[in-house]
């Protein structure tokens, strides 16, 4: 089954003219269920440097334990002991020297909605360890009561630290 990349563009151009920018950038991409974010996310990053990892219900321990190893697999080295998400952040951000890379957290509201504390660890991680990087963090998620509660929100930790945010709704008929 051959499938095809549609009507999208207006999303990827604002994806590909905040990549352009120089420094650290961190998008939030959310929608409901089934809408194209995921396909979104990997038309944009596939020609780039990245790391995308799929986060699922399982929990923090199992979770950061699958990014480890997207990590070890990106950086081409035996997967490092780490015990938490910001610690494999900032070994991450010392193995890639200052290059440009996309880190994409997709179904991020699974680990918020395991985990409360998560959105904390990201502000940690986006305030202390990413400013002065050239990574291109994604936060995506489905639940848009949770994107919206746990990273949008005024009242969550990480406000007013986004550079760009797409909420993608349905494709429009024609």
């Amino acid at each position: 089954m051959l499938r095809k990349f549609i009507n999208r563009e207006e999303e990827l151009r604002f994806l590909e003219d905040k990549y352009k920018e120089n420094g650290f950038n961190f998008i939030v991409i959310y929608g409901r269920r089934r809408i194209g974010k995921t396909e979104l996310i990997k038309q944009f990053i596939k020609d780039k440097p990245n790391i995308y990892f799929l986060s699922d219900k399982r929990g923090t321990e199992v979770n950061l334990d699958r990014f480890k190893g997207k990590v070890s697999e990106f950086l081409q080295e035996p997967r490092a002991e780490l015990s938490t998400f910001d610690g494999a952040f900032s070994y991450l951000i010392k193995k890639i020297n200052n290059k440009k890379l996309i880190v994409c957290i997709d179904e991020f509201s699974y680990l918020i909605e395991k985990d409360n504390s998560m959105p904390s660890v990201f502000q940690l991680i986006a305030d202390e360890m990413l400013p002065n990087s050239k990574v291109f963090l994604i936060l995506c998620g489905s639940s848009i009561s949770l994107m919206e509660e746990g990273v949008l929100s005024s009242k969550a930790p990480l406000y007013g630290r986004r550079t760009g945010q797409l909420r993608l709704n349905a494709l429009a008929f024609k």
